[in-house]
């Protein structure tokens, strides 16, 4: 048998307490409620009705199609953006970073490289 000292129990205690007490934000708090409701106890002695299960997961998967076409729409937004040359080489040099972040930064912040400068600066 395995003794743990009240010092080791309680640190133990803790660590489980933290996991159930996990932060979650956007689809992934939607999620995690749509899986709560389908229910189930602690022990396991409940069963899931799998019709709502399904349901769960048809939502979670067009949830997740849905940030991909944001994720694709803000793709093609920035990739509109015109971008001098120079200011990417003058955001290479300044900020000595490659080619690809200089001109994301740029293009994100409407080509204009003060505001670009700016955004790494702030850590944006």
């Amino acid at each position: 048998a395995i003794h743990y000292s009240p010092c080791e129990m309680t640190e133990r205690e803790d660590d489980d307490e933290e996991e159930s007490q996990v932060v979650r934000k956007g689809d992934d708090a939607k999620a995690h409620k749509e899986l709560n409701k389908l229910g189930g106890d602690m022990d396991g002695e409940k069963e899931v009705d799998t019709g709502k299960a399904q349901d769960a997961l048809t939502k979670l998967a067009a949830s997740e199609e849905a940030e991909k076409a944001r994720k694709l729409e803000r793709e093609r937004e920035l990739a509109k953006v015109k971008i001098e040359r120079a200011d990417v080489e003058l955001i290479m040099t300044e900020m000595e970073v490659e080619e690809g972040k200089a001109e994301r930064i740029l293009r994100e912040n409407n080509g204009d490289p003060i505001a670009a400068l700016r955004a790494m600066i702030n850590g944006r």
